[in-house]
């Protein structure tokens, strides 16, 4: 009789649970209605603001706004979803309002599955056209030659430091930049066989230096082979696997995307010297970006080959408490043992502060470049 009774209990309690979910799971489909319809009347808006810009001729991407809305939205916020939730949503939604005023196009180096593929996506979202290229100079061309839109190039790295093939390419080329993106970075090492029969490792030489380390320690034996990119890794070892059983024996390190792609096994995470690595990516366009709260500015200053020509270009932040946040010197490649340098600093260029140190510069200068200003990444 008792065991008849708790029977009966315990049907009623998971009725009255089915009965509780089901009525949550309708508020949720009415909450979703909502939100759906409302999705598209910002949607209808966003077209208006794209004939505005078109008849104008304005910029489709505007990268201020972009941060004003993420600014926005993360204030707010008062959960229980986390901010980072809330921007990915957003980061979707604003790259699918994007393409509704304009098909946009970005390059970055290819192919898919690299960190500047997922840097882009980071940025862009899944709604653009992503154009993978084969060298960094052709994100440059693309952008330059008005091919894309947009393109993604890495700037820095807080390892290795500046990317000079990126830097160099600011020489030749005439194109801006609009806004930058803050990526960690984490490799992995993965294969098809042990980490004993691994005889070849593959990946980018900035990666194989970010692992070294790692690598001395746990493969010594283990030729080391530098290739363009991880993604190009990928492809080599693929390649390498279906020719030769060498291939069996080989490894790649790369990002863990590129092994779910590649149905690779990961072996180790994590494998970076540093555990802070990070990439600042920069987005390359055709038009300088309208101030934030916080920006950045980024420039190329030609100087004479004397003695404290360099001291002469830095005094003026100082006097004015600008803060640099990286310099590097490259190579003209005009004349032998001439050299400019890449600065970038805290503020706008149109804030009065930082004209009054542009204009101080530039008369230490016999030219000046001033690459763009644009809201500092996350």
């Amino acid at each position: 009789m008792l065991a008849t009774t708790k029977h009966k209990l315990q049907k009623v309690g998971i009725n009255q649970f089915g009965m509780d979910i089901d009525y949550l799971r309708k508020e949720i489909d009415a909450l979703d209605s909502k939100i759906v319809d409302l999705l598209n009347e910002r949607a209808k808006i966003v077209l208006k603001i794209g004939e505005i810009k078109k008849r104008n001729r304005a910029q489709v991407y505007v990268p201020n706004r972009e941060q004003e809305v993420y600014s926005r939205i993360t204030s707010q916020n008062k959960g229980p979803l986390s901010n980072e939730c809330l921007m990915a949503i957003y980061r979707e939604l604003m790259a699918g309002s994007l393409v509704l005023e304009k098909a946009i196009k970005v390059s970055y180096l290819g192919p898919e599955g690299t960190f500047s593929y997922l840097a882009a996506k980071q940025k862009f979202g899944s709604s653009v056209e992503y154009v993978p290229v084969r060298g960094i100079d052709d994100v440059f061309r693309d952008v330059a030659g008005g091919r894309s839109d947009y393109g993604i190039v890495p700037v820095e790295n807080s390892t290795e430091g500046g990317i000079r093939e990126t830097l160099n390419m600011f020489v030749e080329f005439d194109v801006k930049v609009c806004a930058e993106i803050i990526l960690p970075i984490h490799h992995s090492l993965m294969a098809k066989c042990t980490k004993e029969e691994i005889k070849t490792v593959y990946s980018k030489l900035q990666i194989l230096s970010q692992c070294k380390n790692w690598l001395a320690r746990n493969l010594p034996y283990a030729e080391l082979i530098e290739v363009s990119s991880s993604a190009e890794a990928a492809r080599i070892f693929e390649k390498a696997l279906k020719a030769e059983k060498e291939g069996q024996y080989s490894a790649i390190i790369a990002n863990v995307e590129i092994a779910q792609r590649c149905g690779l096994n990961i072996l180790f995470k994590n494998i970076e010297d540093n555990p802070n690595n990070i990439t600042r990516f920069f987005v390359l366009s055709k038009e300088y970006s309208a101030p934030s709260e916080k920006d950045r500015t980024a420039v190329m200053c030609y100087i004479k080959n004397n003695a404290g020509a360099l001291l002469e270009i830095l005094e003026p932040f100082k006097t004015h408490n600008i803060n640099l946040t990286n310099i590097e010197s490259l190579p003209t490649r005009k004349k032998a043992w001439e050299y400019c340098f890449y600065l970038d600093f805290e503020g706008h260029v149109s804030d009065e502060t930082i004209q009054k140190v542009i204009k101080e510069v530039s008369k230490k200068c016999f030219d000046m470049k001033i690459l763009g200003s644009f809201p500092k990444g996350d």
